[in-house]
């Protein structure tokens, strides 16, 4: 694990917030952390993002079954009959404390899909620094944060595009680049924008042609 290397660290740190760093990867993660301040800097960076995406979504409570499976997933051992031991006792903290984080880092990333196929896209530059994130809201309205100021010119935005294979690029609405959110509302007759690669490109305000070549792209990620 080459955590000298900034890409491979930015990305362990993302998926260790998010919560997709599992088993053996994450207790090693855990356990690196306070010897390497970058890592620790990268995941608060993290951390950071997500609290700045619930800014820009309504809070939604988790169904039923996540309960269910917080509760399997923490306590997969039967309790002991010990009142100490008994943990029924610390079930309600614990969960409480689970939830708080969940609903702190993800209320935009809560939607009626099953767990594991929440829509999140980054968009970085060449230096691998987000410039922005992208969540689809259960509405299929997309949300995204500009996480810093971009130098643009007065006269040109920066507008972001959905590509499908061969097909020209769709514009999906312009994004925000002074270190803001902003909602993106669809027209209905808009295809789903996670079935395609996200395209960045700054032009001039006066010119709405769909782009040849992207100045950023970004995949989506299913989480």
């Amino acid at each position: 694990m080459n955590l000298h290397h900034p890409a491979l660290r930015d990305a362990l740190a993302a998926e260790y917030v998010l919560g997709t760093l599992h088993g053996a990867a994450r207790r090693r993660f855990e356990s690196l952390l306070p010897a390497h301040p970058a890592l620790r800097k990268a995941v608060n960076g993290w951390e950071y993002r997500l609290n700045r995406l619930a800014a820009a979504s309504p809070v939604a409570a988790p169904p039923p079954e996540v309960w269910r499976g917080l509760e399997q997933r923490l306590f997969p051992v039967a309790p002991s009959r010990s009142w100490w031991n008994n943990l029924a006792l610390w079930r309600g903290l614990a969960l409480a404390s689970v939830l708080a984080a969940v609903v702190a880092l993800a209320p935009p990333l809560v939607v009626p899909q099953s767990v594991g196929e929440l829509p999140f896209a980054a968009i970085r530059d060449p230096n691998h620094d987000v410039l922005w994130t992208v969540a689809m809201a259960e509405d299929g309205q997309l949300h995204v944060n500009s996480l810093r100021v971009m130098n643009v010119p007065t006269d040109q935005h920066c507008l972001l595009w959905l590509k499908r294979g061969d097909s020209p690029p769709v514009m999906l609405g312009e994004l925000p680049d002074q270190g803001n959110a902003r909602t993106l509302v669809l027209p209905a007759s808009t295809p789903r924008p996670t079935q395609g690669m996200l395209w960045v490109s700054m032009q001039p305000r006066s010119n709405g042609a769909p782009p040849a070549q992207p100045l950023y792209r970004a995949r989506w990620q299913t989480l």
